[in-house]
């Protein structure tokens, strides 16, 4: 298995949903031609899509939170962080942390991140409150689970409730985890959403050299479900898998599926090429898109 440097890079830019869904704000439809109602529909559609972004983010930043707490402490294998690298952490320094027992080897941990009222982060994200983590066993082990309970905790304002699990599914072939969200819910725009979500990211190519990570490959599959106050839903489905370099800023190939009040979107990342390009359809509109 790649080291934790290697670990944590890949937790940082391989956000599978994220991207599926933020790929929407780059794309303006012409309305030449169209009709009214569809048009409507479609844009449905595209809100819907912004509000589970930013869903997706606010959860995959509690899972990075929760992985550099845990190896601050020393959890992800025996060897400690290094005050310069805590200090270098997206999520600061001004947050503080407690283990329910802490003798050596004894498992689980259960670990409490303390963030106050206000602790902002090396990436400029405001986060208080407190994050429960509870720990199986180092997290670089395969089978080791990390339990995730935010307790009235909020990232720049907006509260985040539920329970995320990590299980490192890693094997000889390779390095490979899930994570599931149940029970989630936040509040947008003064709207309260329910969400659910379950991913599974797998290293495909690079195995072989674990020094050098310029040949990783990774491919994603998952899906979400953010439920709108009175019950209706958006859901989110990886159709192909999402393959992405671990040296490329993008997503380079694979097709995910938007649905929402019965209106279907595709979005195709392309077969395989190092670009920002991709291309998203909804009935029978077509349009390039740019990646952010």
């Amino acid at each position: 298995m790649k080291s934790y440097f290697c670990f944590n890079r890949i937790f940082a830019v391989v956000i599978i949903l994220v991207a599926v869904a933020t790929v929407f704000f780059a794309c303006s439809k012409s309305n030449d031609g169209a009709d009214p109602k569809t048009d409507e529909n479609d844009n449905k559609a595209i809100a819907a899509a912004g509000y589970e972004a930013q869903a997706s983010a606010l959860y995959d930043d509690l899972f990075d939170v929760a992985l550099q707490g845990s190896q601050a402490e020393g959890y992800h294998s025996n060897a400690r962080l290094a005050d310069q690298d805590k200090a270098n952490a997206k999520i600061g320094t001004c947050w503080e942390s407690s283990v329910n027992d802490a003798t050596p080897g004894k498992w689980p941990k259960v670990l409490t991140m303390d963030f106050g009222t206000r602790c902002v982060g090396e990436d400029g994200r405001v986060r208080a409150g407190k994050v429960i983590l509870t720990i199986s066993n180092y997290v670089l082990l395969p089978g080791a689970t990390v339990t995730i309970v935010p307790q009235n905790y909020t990232v720049n304002g907006i509260k985040i409730e539920g329970k995320k699990v990590i299980t490192n599914l890693s094997s000889a072939n390779g390095f490979s985890y899930s994570t599931v969200v149940t029970d989630g819910k936040l509040t947008l725009d003064s709207l309260v959403f329910g969400y659910t979500c379950t991913k599974t990211i797998t290293q495909t190519d690079g195995t072989a050299t674990p020094i050098n990570t310029n040949d990783d490959v990774y491919k994603g599959i998952g899906t979400a479900t953010l439920t709108y106050p009175g019950g209706s839903a958006v859901t989110y489905t990886v159709k192909e898998p999402l393959v992405k370099e671990l040296k490329c800023a993008w997503i380079g190939k694979g097709t995910a599926e938007v649905t929402f009040d019965k209106i279907t979107a595709t979005i195709n990342y392309g077969a395989g090429l190092c670009d920002d390009s991709a291309t998203i359809s909804i009935g029978d509109k077509v349009k390039g898109v740019i990646l952010r």
